[in-house]
């Protein structure tokens, strides 16, 4: 298996995750651990969409992954 398939797993798993604990009020949708989960599972969809040619996928994981860093390094207060 490529390397980038397996990294499309683990961002899959990663942002099902959060999503899963967000819509179950386990977490909220602003906190670290969600944004981590968000941006880095993103990250890793969003190289395999561009390794594969997948350019609107591409392009919404790479937005939505940005978004996600930029909550992390400024938070809600700073915003």
């Amino acid at each position: 298996m490529e390397p980038t398939m397996i990294g499309a797993y683990v961002g899959m798993l990663m942002v099902l995750a959060a999503f899963a604990a967000e819509t179950r009020g386990i977490v909220s949708s602003r906190s670290i651990t969600y944004l981590v989960l968000m941006a880095i599972g993103e990250a890793l969809l969003t190289v395999r969409a561009y390794v594969t040619g997948e350019w609107p996928f591409a392009i919404l994981g790479g937005i939505w992954a940005a978004f996600a860093a930029y909550s992390i390094m400024k938070p809600p207060s700073e915003q």
